[in-house]
């Protein structure tokens, strides 16, 4: 049985790669792609479960044009460090692995409470200090550690 999958190369746009199987609709999510949908010229191909050699199994996301920026791109690798992002620009690709932020600014709400990012009446934006190898991101107003795992629960 051929296993290989069909689909229409793109002249630009962002290819996600390797993302652990089952896990695109958590990439989508982070993304914040759900107004594409209002945008006729941007497509979202969302592959799920398929054969890889590196994983056995994989998730990918293929956004014909669209471009991923950086920052969304070292959030994706610190959640899912298998990640790779290929950006099509004419045709040609560019692989990369991306890098792991040192800080991540405005992207994450902090999960404690009577944090100042979260007061109403301080229009303060959250940012978080990356401590990727003990496995935790921290708010850098009130010290709050949140798992890297759990980020997508608090995406702004």
């Amino acid at each position: 049985m051929d296993e290989s999958l069909l689909v229409r190369k793109i002249d630009w746009g962002t290819v996600l790669d390797h993302i652990p199987a089952w896990q695109a609709d958590r990439v989508v999510k982070l993304l914040s792609l759900e107004h594409l949908k209002r945008d006729q010229d941007v497509s979202l191909i969302v592959l799920q479960n398929v054969p890889s050699k590196k994983l056995g199994r994989k998730d990918m996301v293929k956004l014909y044009h669209y471009m991923v920026s950086r920052e969304e791109a070292g959030i994706l690798a610190l959640i899912f460090p298998s990640i790779t992002i290929n950006y099509i620009r004419d045709w040609r690709v560019e692989k990369e692995r991306p890098g792991i932020p040192e800080r991540i600014v405005g992207r994450i709400r902090c999960p404690e409470t009577s944090c100042v990012t979260n007061l109403a009446r301080e229009p303060v934006s959250p940012k978080f200090t990356v401590l990727q190898k003990y496995g935790f991101i921290q708010c850098m107003y009130c010290d709050t550690l949140l798992e890297i795992e759990r980020i997508p629960d608090y995406l702004v």
